[in-house]
């Protein structure tokens, strides 16, 4: 382990270098088992071993930018968010995709799957969609923000987005109840 002083004064090295992308890198995830997921401009997903570096799975997932990456904490499933306005979603074991999620009228860059497994998406449309992991129902709508949504977190019991208005708000998990909205960046 070391120091970011020492990587940028070139003193630390890198232990790997995964190479496979042809667009910029935009967006990294870690899941379990050792693995990183990477998503780029060239509309692909990459799933890595990060113990050997080999490259275990490309996805092509959508058309255009990658934006937004997410996997779940149990790494049954991960989903990836696009300027196509949609969302897909793939079987953390299989690879096989599972779902795309269409409601969005804005480029996806935000995602986080939540504790109980639905897959929550931010969007250049000034909202939060969440989404049944059982089966992918769209089943609220948060709606408060006034720009682009650039942050999105999930706990247990709440849902945290940010945007360039430069406000956090905070909504329960459970019903979507608009709880809390934090300012001052």
């Amino acid at each position: 382990e070391g120091r970011w002083e020492d990587y940028a004064a070139g003193r630390l090295q890198p232990r790997r270098r995964l190479h496979g992308h042809v667009g910029s890198i935009v967006r990294l995830a870690v899941g379990p088992n050792e693995k990183v997921y990477s998503a780029s401009a060239d509309g692909m997903v990459r799933v890595w071993s990060t113990r050997t570096g080999q490259l275990l799975r490309t996805i092509a997932a959508h058309t255009d930018w990658v934006y937004a990456l997410a996997v779940a904490e149990d790494g049954t499933v991960y989903s990836a968010g696009s300027s196509e306005n949609t969302v897909r979603v793939w079987c953390g074991k299989s690879g096989i995709q599972l779902r795309t999620l269409i409601g969005h009228t804005g480029a996806v860059g935000e995602l986080a799957i939540g504790a109980n497994g639905d897959v929550l998406s931010g969007s250049n449309d000034q909202t939060v969609r969440v989404w049944s992991g059982h089966d992918g129902t769209h089943t609220r709508t948060l709606v408060g923000h006034t720009a682009s949504l650039t942050a999105l977190a999930a706990s247990h019991a709440k849902v945290y987005s940010g945007c360039l208005d430069g406000v956090i708000r905070v909504w329960s998990a459970s019903d979507g109840a608009h709880l809390q909205t934090l300012t001052g960046h």
